[in-house]
């Protein structure tokens, strides 16, 4: 019998095999993430603060995903004392907890979704899921279509973000049931 956790350990595997590069590899935590500093050292340039295109690539290595660029303008703007170019590092380190604080549990899900959104549509469908699946290996290709049509509860061809956090939790149908 298959269980959600064999598919969950099969996303997994997807998000792996979409890792960093070697040289990033050796500079990644045990979850597969930048450390802040490392990533401030690697993407400022040498430079005190970095700026938005800098930004963007090290939340990239901290967190494993994009972010969009107003909301790395928003986070700028939040984290940079006024009169500065850019985000210095004591501030990137206190905006990637701050960001770890709001993404918890959801921050994992969303990677995976990520990894899975190939074409960064912010929804899945069944054509790029099973692009996805088939790039990790036959046994979760052979049952894309099952999964895919398991995860989309609107039943509108298109996964979300939060049909993907439902269908991991458990959950079955819009009512919010769940299956065993």
């Amino acid at each position: 019998m298959t269980t959600r956790l064999g598919v969950l350990l099969d996303l997994l595997a997807i998000e792996w095999l979409k890792g960093w590069s070697a040289p990033c590899a050796q500079r990644r935590s045990s979850e597969g993430r930048m450390d802040p500093t490392v990533a401030f050292d690697a993407f400022s340039g040498g430079k005190k603060y970095m700026d938005v295109d800098d930004l963007s690539c090290a939340a990239i290595a901290v967190f494993g995903t994009k972010f969009r660029k107003q909301d790395l303008r928003a986070m700028l703007a939040q984290y940079s004392p006024p009169s500065t170019p850019g985000v210095g590092l004591e501030a990137f380190r206190a905006l990637v907890a701050d960001r770890r604080r709001l993404l918890g549990e959801r921050d994992r899900a969303f990677r995976m979704f990520t990894a899975l959104d190939l074409r960064g549509r912010g929804y899945l469908d069944l054509r790029t899921f099973s692009d996805a699946c088939s790039s990790v290996g036959r046994p979760v290709a052979r049952r894309a279509c099952e999964i895919f049509h398991d995860m989309d509860r609107s039943k509108t061809g298109m996964v979300t973000v939060a049909d993907f956090e439902a269908y991991l939790s458990g959950a079955s149908d819009l009512d919010g049931k769940t299956s065993e």
